[in-house]
């Protein structure tokens, strides 16, 4: 780089010296040599003499390698300026002097200016230099970061692309400012919603600064934390958590625990884990995030009010709804003054707070709140938008409620359509609709002459009707059923041809009754409603959001009795996540249906609608084992004991029935009026018909901080997998009665033996942590840690079974009046508790 200095002129030695001091990283003596030369040349030689710029030009890239960028913005611009009169604008030492300002004013943060320099320098250093020349792929990167931090993100892209392959071209995949240049084009593709190539570029960095730099270097962070943002937006919110989980671990150890670094990772953290259902862990995240942004940000910063509104979401979740109205009210009156009133997350948070003052019957506080909100989106957004519709749906609810009035639904209301004289008449436009007994009649008639198609009567009804029927078997193997009515021509599978859909959606009317026993349970049938119609279910409030669905609690307005509902949306098209969401979820569907037992939720009914397919259960919970035990005290500790036995048992129940749970943890056990409740079977598996229990698959949607160790390794897998699980659940009830936290045992873990936090990848800690608890608490309840000691074994053949381990627990309570480790529910001979099964 500039490089014609004149050998014969003084300074030389001073300028050559400094040259080698400054590639040698010695700024300070490099400094005090160009400012030597400078000096002297500019007095004798004068201040435009091209030796005196080719110091002043040094003197100021030392400067800015000093951080110094103020100093050195002064130097290099009156040297871009002279050098321009002198050599030209296109000459080489000129652009590079433009390159060097041009970062200098980057460093300033003036980044307007920075660009044009920087286009400049990037387009004329490739005309001069070529694309590949180290000078023009440096320029390219800085000018890409620039225009990425003026939030033109299009723009950006394609220069930190080609610099990217320029960095990879000339010196290899783990160079350093390759991984560079890879991490910002990563975070441009990011920031244009382009998730599957901002994927696989931050992968890349993250690998090689893993291999470079090691596991918790703040480089090796920042990528982890873009990547988990990025597997977030697509909704991957497992592998989100896991990458945000480190970089919170990383950050906390380098920089703090209120660094800001820390807070955004936790910020997103959290919001992974509400995704996942998971809304006491998110609470507990998102605490620390308030906290810290106030601490470094201020109360009305707008980053600080949507950590406070995430953090209302989580507590409403839960049924907290005085703590969340009193964190929504701060929100709401915050963004009305930073972002505006018809800002989208002003709206938001009106909508949740209006929500929130409703579930506490506060109508009236609600109805003003809830006008402002459905006002606001039918400005801004229209009408017709889904959040405006939700938002007067909510009102028109209020307004019923206010004024003591419960609107009935047609549809529950109508009888059954007549039967038919015959099943298979010509002609469909004669034909009435069928009943659900007629359909009931033709699928056991099925089950003489095709077993396989008794399981779909309406499919079989339709294709029979409009003559197609040759096309069953084919619908049947790419695993199309009756849960999929009512469909469209573009949600039927491609093994129809287009004329055959347009068939079949005309037809289908014939098959999609309105029921009138939704709430019939296993007796009952899966019920069906055409647009237009609608169940005879009120929505009170939502409960909670997962991976794939969302849970909600209802009023049915023909029992007046509450459930809770679990819905998963049906999607356009029959094909990728959506197919196997609906896939598991039909699954859940029919293993729930078949298993009643009092520690395991009860199946209501089911039914499918044009937007989602769902399922009803009972109890409404208050809250699930997670919120328990966070906040667990001393009065609560008697009816946790009871859990032990209870859980057991009902584990018990569920492998009799040949059923493997798969998720078992705390966010998905149910308290309800002191009994525990198995819920959400979204991951089990009916091994009725198989030889075993025992499986291969790929692990998919299971929690790792519960998840058997065979299962993590992908190995064979079987009953003894739930009896691992149960068993990391125990160990954290064992932990609330010994008077310690999750926390507390999380910490243990990472400080002893393998330092990683989990049972599962730290199995040696398990005996210290066994011993350390022994020494504390009440004594009597160290038996409890002998069978979950035994449970946790990563020996799949030296745990209990489910039975077993009942008998265990059942008997250390024989010998006592208190019946310290299982519910009189269990314990008792009496088979019959139909009081608590009606609830």
């Amino acid at each position: 780089m500039l490089s014609r200095y004149n050998n014969k002129s003084m300074g030389r030695r001073e300028y050559e010296r400094g040259n080698t001091l400054l590639d040698q990283g010695n700024h300070k003596e490099a400094k005090e040599l160009f400012q030597r030369a400078f000096r002297k040349q500019e007095r004798v030689l004068g201040s435009d003499h091209i030796d005196t710029l080719y110091s002043k030009y040094m003197l100021g890239r030392t400067l800015q390698r000093q951080d110094m960028y103020s100093e050195a913005e002064k130097l290099l611009r009156p040297v871009v300026r002279r050098l321009e009169k002198k050599l030209g604008e296109d000459h080489e030492d000129t652009l590079k002097s433009k390159y060097w300002l041009g970062c200098t004013l980057y460093d300033l943060k003036e980044h307007k200016k920075a660009k044009k320099l920087l286009q400049q320098a990037a387009c004329g250093l490739e005309n001069q230099l070529g694309e590949d020349h180290m000078d023009t792929i440096k320029s390219k990167y800085w000018l890409g970061r620039t225009v990425y931090f003026l939030e033109e993100y299009s723009e950006a892209e394609e220069p930190l692309r080609q610099a990217a392959q320029g960095y990879e071209k000339n010196y290899g995949k783990g160079y350093t400012d390759t991984l560079s240049s890879k991490y910002w084009l990563g975070c441009t593709l990011y920031n244009q919603g382009k998730y599957c190539e901002a994927k696989e570029a931050l992968q890349q960095a993250v690998q090689g600064y893993k291999e470079n730099y090691g596991e918790h270097h703040t480089d090796t962070l920042s990528c982890k934390y873009w990547l988990g943002c990025t597997f977030y937006d697509q909704r991957k919110y497992r592998e989100a958590e896991e990458l945000l989980q480190s970089a919170v671990h990383g950050y906390e150890q380098n920089l703090g625990r209120e660094d800001l670094d820390t807070l955004y990772s936790k910020y997103w953290l959290a919001r992974s884990l509400y995704d996942q259902g998971e809304y006491s862990k998110a609470e507990e995240l998102l605490q620390q995030v308030v906290y810290g942004y106030e601490q470094n940000l201020g109360r009305e910063n707008v980053d600080t009010l949507y950590s406070k509104y995430w953090l209302a979401r989580s507590l409403y979740d839960q049924g907290e709804y005085s703590k969340a109205e009193e964190l929504l009210q701060q929100v709401v009156h915050g963004q009305e003054k930073e972002l505006g009133n018809d800002h989208e997350g002003t709206l938001d948070s009106r909508y949740w707070l209006g929500l929130t003052l409703y579930d506490q019957k506060k109508y009236s506080e609600a109805e003003g709140t809830l006008r402002q909100a459905a006002d606001g989106r039918e400005r801004t957004i229209g009408r017709d938008h889904e959040d405006t519709l939700a938002t007067i749906r909510l009102l028109q609810e209020l307004q019923l409620y206010s004024s003591s009035f419960l609107a009935t639904n047609n549809t529950t209301q109508q009888a059954l359509a007549c039967r038919l004289n015959s099943f298979f008449s010509d002609g469909q436009n004669s034909r009435e609709p069928y009943t659900d007994s007629e359909i009931n009649e033709i699928s056991s008639l099925l089950k003489y002459s095709h077993p396989q198609w008794s399981n779909v009567p309406r499919t079989y009804i339709i294709l029979r009707t409009i003559s197609h029927l040759n096309r069953l078997d084919d619908l049947i193997d790419v695993d199309f059923s009756d849960y999929w009515f009512p469909v469209t021509e573009r949600g039927l599978p491609s093994c129809l041809l287009p004329s055959v859909k347009a068939l079949f959606v005309r037809a289908q009317n014939l098959v999609l009754t309105k029921s009138l026993d939704l709430e019939k349970g296993a007796k009952g049938h899966h019920c069906y409603y055409k647009q237009g119609e609608s169940p005879p279910l009120e929505t009170k409030a939502i409960l909670g959001r997962g991976g794939f669905g969302q849970v909600d609690r209802v009023l049915s307005l023909i029992s007046f009795k509450e459930y809770a509902r679990k819905q998963v949306p049906r999607g356009l098209a029959f094909r990728g996540r959506q197919k196997e969401d609906i896939k598991r979820f039909v699954a859940e569907i029919e293993i729930l249906k078949r298993l009643k037992h009092h520690h395991i939720v009860k199946f209501v009914g089911s039914y499918t609608d044009p937007k989602c397919i769902s399922l009803i259960m009972s109890p409404v919970a208050e809250k699930d084992l997670a919120a328990y035990l966070k906040r667990a005290n001393d009065s609560n500790l008697p009816e946790l004991r009871t859990f032990f036995g209870c859980l057991a048992t009902a584990l018990e129940f569920l492998h009799e029935q040949n059923v493997r749970h798969k998720d078992i943890k705390p966010s998905n056990i149910l308290v309800s009026r002191g009994r525990v409740l198995f819920a959400d079977f979204g991951l089990s598996i009916d091994f009725t018909d198989a030889n075993g229990s025992t499986t291969m698959s790929m692990v998919n949607g299971m929690t790792p901080r519960y998840c058997a160790p065979e299962v993590a390794l992908q190995g064979p897998r079987n009953t003894m997998s739930d009896v691992w699980s149960l068993g990391a659940v125990f160990m954290e009830m064992i932990v609330i009665l010994k008077g310690k936290t999750a926390q507390y045992m999380d910490e243990f873990y990472k400080q002893h033996r393998s330092w990683q936090a989990f049972v599962c990848t730290n199995p040696t800690a398990l005996l210290d942590f066994v011993a350390e608890l022994e020494k504390t608490g009440e004594f009597s309840d160290n038996i409890a840690l002998g069978w979950t000691q035994q449970m946790l074994s990563p020996k799949q053949q030296l745990r209990p079974t489910a039975s077993s381990l009942v008998t265990s627990i059942t008997a250390s309570d024989q010998g006592g009046e208190s019946m310290n480790f299982c519910g009189i529910c269990c314990v008792s001979s009496e088979e019959d508790f139909s009081d608590w099964e009606d609830e």
